[in-house]
């Protein structure tokens, strides 16, 4: 079956590019992932360097693996990976970087938004000591806080209970369309928005979907996009 894939990336109107992206297209196997750093770039540099070097593991083993050479880095990222071998596809995710799989006008999220408008991550980080203002679990003794509540790095928010246990999810993917991104577009386009704007080849829809993002619906985020169409 026909594959065909692109990706997209974009600074948007922060400062700093902190996300990283990587894509590898081979006859029997594709490897995606989008790395959204977050105070700064540097966990996800050392994911996008690493991810290659860990193919042959699951997703959600590889996000473990990176999670653990992230010590005594600061910051950390976001992050969703998936593998597609054959018909088979794996996808893990930590924090808000998601992957949704499009067939026709049917639309899954293969990925778990991890925020805390979902009850079990702000039970967790109570649980733990923190403090909630408005999106973010704070750390009372620092004052740090962050959106995302499961990521790579951020170990010094560990205390808290923000943790690298990503979300898996694995099955056939035969037909239709696969659009990994960071929040930069889930912030502003559901994946429920998605069929219509889904048409052409990965790469009109991967820039279709960046100007969506960032010229008609404003997101002034840092904006990276992969897009798979299987026919």
């Amino acid at each position: 079956m026909p594959i065909d894939a692109a990706e997209f990336s974009d600074q948007g109107l922060r400062w700093e590019m902190e996300d990283r992206h990587v894509l590898l297209v081979e006859e029997e196997e594709i490897l995606g992932a989008v790395f959204d750093g977050h105070n700064g770039a540097w966990v996800a540099e050392l994911a996008a360097r690493l991810l290659p070097q860990l193919r042959h593991r699951s997703p959600a083993e590889t996000l473990v693996m990176i999670h653990r050479q992230t010590l005594g880095l600061p910051g950390g990222a976001c992050a969703v990976v998936f593998r597609l071998r054959g018909d088979w596809l794996e996808v893990a995710n930590v924090g808000d970087a998601e992957l949704a799989l499009v067939t026709g006008d049917d639309v899954r999220l293969l990925t778990q938004r991890h925020r805390l408008d979902d009850p079990e991550e702000q039970a967790r980080v109570l649980a733990r000591g923190g403090l909630i203002q408005g999106p973010y679990a704070i750390d009372p003794r620092t004052l740090r806080g962050l959106m995302p509540t499961r990521a790579l790095g951020d170990h010094e928010l560990e205390r808290i209970g923000i943790v690298c246990e990503p979300h898996r999810w694995s099955g056939r993917f035969q037909e239709g369309w696969l659009v990994a991104a960071c929040d930069g577009l889930w912030d502003v386009v559901s994946a429920g928005e998605l069929p219509p704007l889904l048409h052409g080849s990965a790469e009109d829809v991967a820039r279709r979907l960046a100007r969506e993002a960032l010229q008609v619906r404003g997101s002034t985020d840092n904006l990276t996009i992969l897009v798979v169409r299987r026919t």
